[in-house]
């Protein structure tokens, strides 16, 4: 199949010698959608739609776009591997120092962890190597609280997978598998119960009815302050890779 799909920067001038960027991609669809990504303003159009309309729609949502970027700006300080970089793991600040040595990481306190790695000046090497470690912590932690809340819920417990997607934070499929984004580690822990209840709602559900809802308000009654988090935070999840 023929991909026709269109791409370009737009400068959008706006009141008080203001302007915005934005990525406009143009595609076979009937209208106008914002989206904002670790890079920008994604805007997708119709083919047929004039730029002037399309630039008429995001002044009258530049308000929502302004705000909604401005959690991204952070996206520009990815966390470094070094001594006494901080990176967050269920919500709370976790310090890191460096060693020479084989590889290795391990606890010295709560609050503290040593990664010991034997080529220190390999940054690209040993974030991969701290990524690896944060996803097996991950993996472990999402399991163990899946099987907890289907147990306490009398839910079928389900193998929890590991998801690296940039736009959802879990999924399920009609195979039963539920996956849950990484990055949810460095979260609070009740928004990773939240995001393991809203999966496992939708193996019973597998849209957002009424029934989906009430279904997930039963399974974490706190839901609402867990999606104000992501809506509030979820870009700064984004800082550790």
């Amino acid at each position: 199949m023929f991909n026709f799909n269109t791409k370009k920067i737009v400068k959008l001038p706006l009141s008080n010698n203001e302007s915005i960027e934005y990525q406009l991609i143009k595609k076979s669809k009937k209208t106008l959608s914002l989206k904002i990504t670790e890079n920008g303003l994604l805007v997708s159009a119709p083919f047929l739609m004039t730029e002037k309309k399309i630039n008429q729609l995001v002044t009258s949502k530049i308000d929502w776009i302004k705000k909604k970027l401005a959690l991204v700006e952070p996206q520009k300080n990815k966390l470094e591997i070094k001594d006494n970089a901080t990176f967050h793991l269920l919500g709370k600040e976790i310090k890191i120092t460096l060693f020479h040595g084989k590889n290795k990481i391990e606890w010295q306190t709560p609050k503290n962890l040593h990664i010991h790695f034997k080529e220190l000046s390999n940054q690209k090497k040993l974030k991969k190597f701290f990524i690896t470690w944060l996803k097996e912590t991950a993996l472990d932690y999402f399991s163990q609280r899946a099987y907890e809340i289907s147990k306490s819920n009398s839910i079928p417990s389900n193998s929890i997978l590991l998801s690296n997607a940039k736009t959802r934070w879990g999924t399920c499929n009609s195979k039963t598998e539920v996956r849950i984004n990484w990055r949810l580690i460095q979260a609070d822990s009740y928004v990773v119960d939240y995001v393991v209840c809203h999966e496992f709602a939708h193996l019973t559900h597998m849209n957002h009815s009424k029934n989906f809802w009430n279904l997930v308000g039963k399974l974490c009654p706190n839901y609402k302050l867990a999606e104000n988090y992501l809506k509030n935070k979820g870009f700064s999840l984004y800082l550790i890779d």
